[in-house]
């Protein structure tokens, strides 16, 4: 019986050996597949790490995720493909949206070049790959949140003239038509992203820019109610909360207001008026932020 037991033991032990090495076999030869497909990349050891750090970038938006460490982590693993393979486009874009969180929420203040990171990076992978929609939508974000809306737009304009089914670029375009005031065709950009993706795991990111739509239009409760739900999603970051802090000030709700705003607090502490206008020009927001008692610096 103990033999068997040892040969039973020993055969289960052979087979999760093999199981290893197929997973890992099978893992290989998908990342030489994705890599017959690329544009301007070929390097399987290149387009496995910028894989990665693509799969590692989306969970940031899950319950509980903590957002820097995986937009660092992240980072990393595209610029250690970019040191492989510098053609590897969509390792290039992915770099870029990263530098583009970092420079969106101030987590690296000893970068000083982010047009470089970001807008750099971003044309250098649109010049390997016209197509990769990535880098249209980095280059719109970091160009509305550096108060060049309308050259966002233009850049939104041309990808979606390539894709006209990529649904974060509906989303980033919409973005930049709130900062313009044009509330009404950014929602209807913002429901079209959503139309098209509907479980997309940035839903929470579209539903707080939708959210500031609806304030811009003056429909404050139907903020609230994007952002109750992009927060209970898991989209907790400084962004959403200070948005909701902002559509219950403007909606008279002071008490829920200064408690959103705390929450905000925590994930910012140096959350000011001046910090918020530094990325987010949208008069309304500001506004809301200023009667829900956000220090001015």
């Amino acid at each position: 019986a103990d033999r068997f037991e040892e040969d039973v033991a020993d055969l289960f032990k052979l087979q999760d050996e093999v199981v290893a090495r197929l997973a890992n076999s099978l893992g290989y030869e998908l990342v030489k597949a994705e890599a017959k497909g690329r544009v301007g990349s070929n390097n399987p050891d290149a387009i496995d790490l910028e894989l990665r750090g693509r799969a590692l970038f989306v969970t940031r938006f899950q319950q509980g995720a903590d957002y820097k460490k995986i937009t660092h982590e992240a980072q990393t693993l595209f610029d250690q493909a970019l040191a492989i393979d510098p053609n590897n486009a969509d390792a290039r874009a992915g770099s870029a949206f990263t530098h583009f969180v970092d420079y969106y929420y101030g987590w690296r203040p000893d970068i000083t070049d982010y047009d470089a990171k970001v807008l750099g990076q971003a044309d250098r992978a649109i010049s390997l790959d016209p197509n990769n929609m990535q880098a249209y939508i980095a280059k719109t974000f970091y160009l509305n949140g550096t108060h060049r809306a309308r050259d966002g737009l233009r850049v939104a304009d041309q990808g979606l003239a390539i894709d006209t089914n990529s649904a974060s670029l509906y989303n980033v375009r919409g973005y930049s038509k709130i900062i313009l005031g044009q509330f009404d065709e950014a929602k209807s950009d913002i429901l079209k992203a959503i139309q098209l993706s509907p479980r997309d795991p940035t839903m929470g990111l579209w539903r707080t820019n939708l959210a500031d739509a609806e304030m811009g239009l003056g429909n404050y409760d139907a903020a609230i109610q994007l952002l109750q739900r992009a927060i209970d999603a898991g989209f907790r970051t400084s962004y959403s909360y200070r948005e909701l802090a902002a559509a219950y000030a403007l909606a008279g709700k002071t008490e829920e207001a200064k408690t959103a705003l705390a929450e905000a607090l925590k994930f910012s502490p140096n959350l000011t008026i001046k910090s918020v206008e530094r990325t987010n020009p949208v008069p309304v927001v500001l506004e809301g932020l200023r009667k829900a008692g956000l220090k001015v610096e």
